[in-house]
């Protein structure tokens, strides 16, 4: 188990430091293109705001590495305006490659149907699926209206594994509609699930919305945003499984380890993860991964891109990956890994393990081959990303789509960087694609099942939206590199055709899964339906 420090004093309460973010100089542009600095800067000031908004509005972001923040002068850009002398020719959508479609083809089987939570679609909210890696083969399946479901040798139980609304969880509520991101959102198998004696033995994590009412005791953080109350809170909490029935969760053994005050329905929690390559005597064994995005789309309030600036803001949980023990330690609810990358930053949360993130509402680990983890980052108008997991890493969002610096008064206006390199103390996605080829990524996994021969040792993902199924070569996803993105050949019951019209829906609403064997599944919210992806054979 790593070494750990305790947690946070109150850095997210820094927040508020005085700093004018209109003083923000573009300077990591000077080694791009030195005659186009001065212009440039004027540009961005100019669409600043001018004075420190009261409530959210975070210390000038800069780049900060694991020794600490930047030196001075080491500062970020913003996006910036038409007049910037460094705008290509070309438009940003015209240098993202299309996907090739490939010849590899696949057969969607019919695999489980939830039971329905609605009597209008979306019928089962399914937002995860995966296994307690305990040799048992059951899959585990959320329903984002408050129940977690069993399904064991293909039949799913008519109990549920948990069912939030008996369980006495105050204020749970799931909104409707298929874009809200509130509900019971993901959940996670702590390592030891399966070794008695071992602290994490029967340990079951979720993260789940509550109202903006929860008293605040003081017993666990909370990560505040811009908007207090707030919209709601994604609260982390952790369970013991039922010891008399293993397909059960005790629903009086709720504890509660953190909250996130998310400012709108949307971006407000991604999902849950232990690594699975970790074993018990590596540092990142038992550690939880939590990712976060920005807290909502902010065009939708007020006009402006990313308008509270906190994927940037190191004192802020937001658009992030946090990394935590879950466990508790001494009176404290959790503990924070001394192996974090900022521990020993001054007014940087040291929970934060990487940044610069929108919406990551996925992540996994390559269970073979490098053991990469894979984020996929879903991005504002015009880029959708693949990023590579890396301790420490900015991934550059609200300043930075894919490549592009974005301009936080027109969504639709990105500046072509020369030669699209990362500016120092930046990383940029290892694969990208455009909205030509889809309207919002949902991560999958790198596929070790043994049902489809030549999709092993590629990472297979989708398109929330279109419902599209594409891979890449994992072994080719590295920093600094652009790899090639293919689309699979969808068949249903034998005829070849998209998800869509599968499911009789406009929208998709793919989530993926994995199950223990490395077999991939296909979830949709319109129907509940589980499809698991086979070789077809022509």
């Amino acid at each position: 188990m790593a070494e750990e420090t305790e947690g946070h004093d109150n850095v997210a309460e820094a927040a508020a430091a005085n700093v004018n973010p209109a003083a923000v100089a573009l300077a990591l542009l000077v080694p791009l293109a030195a005659f186009a600095c001065a212009a440039a800067i004027t540009a961005a000031q100019a669409q600043l705001p001018p004075t420190p908004q009261p409530i959210g509005l975070p210390p000038t972001p800069a780049p900060v590495t694991s020794s600490g923040p930047p030196a001075s002068g080491q500062l970020q850009g913003r996006g910036i305006s038409s007049a910037n002398p460094l705008q290509g020719v070309t438009s940003p959508a015209s240098r993202i490659p299309r996907i090739t479609q490939s010849n590899v083809a696949i057969e969607l089987a019919d695999f489980a149907r939830i039971p329905p939570s609605d009597g209008n679609p979306p019928l089962a909210k399914l937002n995860f699926l995966f296994s307690a890696a305990d040799g048992s083969g059951r899959l585990f399946v959320n329903d984002m209206r408050g129940k977690i479901y069993v399904i064991k040798d293909g039949v799913v139980l008519s109990t549920p594994f948990l069912d939030l609304a008996n369980a006495g969880v105050p204020l749970f509520f799931s909104s409707g509609g298929t874009n809200s991101e509130v509900g019971l959102l993901t959940f996670a198998f702590h390592p030891d699930f399966n070794h008695k004696g071992a602290p994490g033995y029967g340990k079951f994590y979720t993260l789940a919305a509550q109202g903006s009412q929860l008293v605040d005791d003081g017993s666990v953080p909370i990560f505040r945003g811009p908007k207090m109350p707030p919209h709601h809170f994604n609260v982390l909490s952790e369970w013991s499984v039922d010891p008399r029935n293993p397909n059960r969760i005790d629903p009086s053994s709720r504890r509660e380890i953190l909250r996130l005050a998310a400012h709108s329905d949307d971006h407000g929690g991604g999902q849950l993860g232990f690594n699975p390559d970790a074993s018990p005597r590596d540092p990142d064994y038992g550690l939880l991964y939590i990712s976060v995005g920005d807290g909502g789309n902010t065009v939708w309030d007020g006009g402006k891109v990313e308008e509270y600036h906190l994927a940037q803001d190191m004192t802020s949980a937001f658009g992030k990956i946090l990394r935590i023990n879950p466990l508790r330690s001494g009176n404290r609810s959790y503990s924070v890994p001394a192996t974090n990358p900022f521990v020993r930053a001054k007014n940087v949360l040291p929970e934060i393990w990487a940044s610069g993130l929108r919406n990551p509402e996925r992540f996994s680990w390559d269970r073979g081959g490098a053991g990469k983890m894979l984020i996929a980052d879903i991005g504002q108008t015009t880029v959708e990303e693949i990023n590579l997991g890396q301790a420490g890493a900015n991934y550059g969002w609200g300043l930075y789509e894919g490549d592009f610096l974005v301009d936080h008064l027109d969504e639709h206006h990105l500046t072509a960087l020369p030669g699209g390199k990362p500016p120092k103390g930046f990383t940029f996605p290892v694969a990208v694609y455009g909205h030509a080829d889809g309207q919002a990524v949902t991560g999958g996994f790198v596929y070790r099942g043994k049902s489809i021969p030549e999709l092993v040792g590629k990472y297979v993902f989708g398109d929330l939206a279109t419902g599209a199924l594409f891979y890449a070569d994992a072994a080719s996803l590295e920093s600094g590199a652009r790899t090639p993105l293919f689309k699979l050949r969808l068949f249903y019951h034998g005829t070849e055709e998209a998800l869509t019209d599968v499911i009789k829906s406009n929208r998709a609403d793919l989530r993926l899964g994995l199950g223990e064997d490395g077999e991939i599944y296909l979830l949709t919210k319109t129907d509940g339906g589980i499809r698991k992806i086979m070789r077809h054979t022509h």
